[in-house]
């Protein structure tokens, strides 16, 4: 069997002419990857990683290397000492040239090998560039951080307290282009919704407040899967990742800020 790969839902066969498509997965900006090597595959595994590919489409990619097969992996795969292996990358949050996403911080998965198990790894592992607002102070941090760099806020009040896939993927799919605020439904955080003229059981409910206006637009709609979302956060959105404040004093570097970051996820 040769090397397989999914964008998220079904294994296909990963030929020498899929190789580009692999390159391209690692080269990406938002998506992490899990990538399996082994030297062979049985219908239980398949299985497993038919459910993961589902379970995280869109969000992911999901990849299969025969080492019997295939050979020895190429350079940017890393070296393997042993199959079965499980490996994890993901886009390094500094890059040493600016709008690639090259470099990655790379893993190995060392426990179950069920898709629930991995499912939860993804998730906990995947970027996420999310200003979450536990108090109602940490709001005022985010918008100034917007407003520092011209950029549109996407505010989200969620039905859950805990950061979803599709949010940490869509902050990511996103940085530089738009902020992402989670405002987290607590008790010290209703007088954020009542400012936004939201009730509780609208939720989740998602608005968007326009760059240098308070111009808002409320997402109407009541699917919030990442394809609708997604569009529309992509309507919003500036064309182009935005690396200076508006003021031209020196490029965005959260390494570089003395404040305490909002977001507690990475």
């Amino acid at each position: 069997m040769t090397g397989m790969i999914a964008d998220g839902f079904r294994l296909r066969p990963f030929s020498q002419y899929c190789f580009p498509v692999l390159f391209a997965a690692l080269h990406q900006r938002c998506s992490s990857l899990i990538l399996y090597f082994t030297s062979q595959i049985n219908d239980t595994d398949n299985s497993e990683w038919e459910k993961l590919a589902g379970a995280v489409k869109g969000q992911a990619k999901i990849a299969y290397w025969d080492t019997e097969q295939r050979g020895r992996p190429p350079a940017l795969l890393g070296e393997i000492k042993g199959t079965p292996t499980i490996r994890f990358f993901k886009p390094k949050k500094q890059q040493k040239t600016k709008g690639s996403n090259a470099q990655k911080t790379v893993m190995d998965y060392n426990q179950e090998r069920k898709a629930k198990d991995m499912k939860t790894f993804l998730e906990y592992s995947m970027p996420n560039y999310v200003e979450r607002v536990s108090f109602p102070e940490d709001l005022a941090k985010a918008v100034a951080k917007a407003d520092k760099f011209g950029l549109p806020k996407a505010i989200l009040f969620p039905s859950k307290p805990k950061t979803s896939s599709v949010i940490k993927y869509l902050s990511t799919e996103f940085r530089r282009r738009l902020l992402l605020v989670e405002v987290v439904p607590t008790k010290k955080n209703e007088s954020i919704m009542k400012e936004y003229g939201i009730n509780a059981d609208q939720l989740p409910a998602l608005v968007i407040v326009k760059e240098g206006t308070e111009e808002q637009v409320v997402y109407e709609g009541k699917d919030f899967t990442r394809r609708k979302l997604e569009r529309f956060l992509a309507e919003h959105a500036k064309s182009e990742p935005v690396y200076k404040p508006v003021d031209g004093s020196g490029e965005a570097s959260e390494e570089k800020k003395k404040d305490k970051p909002v977001h507690t996820e990475f």
